[in-house]
């Protein structure tokens, strides 16, 4: 991939991210479209720093970052507007001073520690972080070893914070203690997140979608939900749909990659009926026959303001998939539905 800095190069390196990244997008200044990358050097923040231009985008890539390169962020962000600060597979020597000059840098709007080794003492001191700042709107935690104190703490955090609007903690190995903690957090604060992705986590088993629902039924500003690969099954999907009957904010849903059946698409289609604001929904990959399917496909006409509906990878024949295609060209579901 090829990159662009602002008056300053270090190298070129593809960040693979793209299929799992689900946040807030973040507005880039007119003033600020350098992305800077750093491998792993205390000479490559040095020569930053002695560059004027500001920064959009700083990303350290493989690298341990160490104390000494600590002290020369501190330096950098003190002389320099960034606004998204990223880490992919790094590992941060110090979480106590990394927060501390996070706490001084109001210009950073994106946190992002994409495969990074946080484990739980870096995500209990992002916590802490979360509880005092206010500049940070999206953080990326994929796959980044965070356990059950971790997301707990995340969660406390998140009950009086009021600038995060994107979460993703997908690829994480909290069992299901840490996710109903979280839930829990979340459901008795103020949370305004918008944006969450929870993808190939523990967050498909009953226990845990109980607490989900709790907080959905609540009506919490939360728009985007991405459940894929989690391990949910038809129980735990009516609980789900039940809890979204007369939700107002959840728009786009992801259910791609489960257990699901053809009692879920029943209750999805009920769900679609409801007074809800549901217009994506991702049933890609799940275990729906055409007669699941088939429901789905008609719920989505009577209420038009479904945009798009994945059904792709379900148990379709081929002659059965030529078909409920057929429909959906007669129903004018073409863009809509996809088969």
């Amino acid at each position: 991939v090829s990159t662009q800095s602002t008056g300053y190069s270090v190298s070129n390196v593809s960040s693979g991210r793209a299929a799992e990244q689900q946040h807030a997008p973040v507005d880039e200044d007119e003033g600020l479209r350098g992305v800077v990358l750093i491998q792993g050097t205390a000479d490559d923040l040095l020569s930053l720093h002695k560059v004027q231009n500001d920064v959009f985008e700083l990303r350290f890539s493989d690298s341990g970052v160490t104390v000494d390169m600590l002290h020369l962020l501190d330096d950098v962000v003190q002389d320099k507007r960034i606004v998204r600060l990223i880490f992919e597979d790094c590992e941060i020597e110090d979480w106590d001073m990394f927060a501390d000059i996070l706490e001084q840098c109001t210009s950073i709007s994106h946190l992002g520690f994409h495969g990074s080794s946080v484990g739980d003492e870096g995500a209990i001191r992002i916590s802490r972080l979360l509880s005092t700042c206010d500049h940070i709107s999206s953080l990326d935690l994929v796959q980044c070893r965070v356990g059950c104190s971790g997301v707990a703490a995340l969660g406390v955090a998140l009950m009086q914070n009021t600038s995060l609007k994107s979460l993703n903690l997908s690829k994480n190995s909290f069992k299901t203690k840490g996710a109903t903690l979280f839930f829990r957090a979340l459901k008795g604060g103020n949370s305004t997140l918008q944006y969450l992705n929870l993808s190939s986590t523990c967050c498909g088993a009953t226990e845990v979608v109980m607490m989900l629902c709790a907080l959905l039924l609540r009506n919490p500003p939360l728009s985007h939900l991405n459940l894929n690969n989690t391990g949910l099954k038809d129980n735990s999907l009516t609980l789900l749909a039940e809890s979204l009957v007369h939700n107002s904010h959840l728009s786009s849903l992801c259910l791609s990659d489960n257990l699901l059946g053809d009692g879920s698409a029943h209750e999805v289609a009920v769900t679609l009926a409801d007074k809800n604001r549901l217009q994506h929904i991702d049933l890609s990959c799940n275990r729906m026959t055409a007669k699941g399917l088939y429901v789905l496909i008609q719920s989505s006409t009577v209420h038009g303001r479904v945009t798009r509906l994945d059904l792709t990878g379900n148990n379709l024949t081929a002659r059965q998939q030529k078909e409920l295609v057929r429909v959906s060209e007669d129903l004018a579901l073409v863009g809509t539905v996809v088969l």
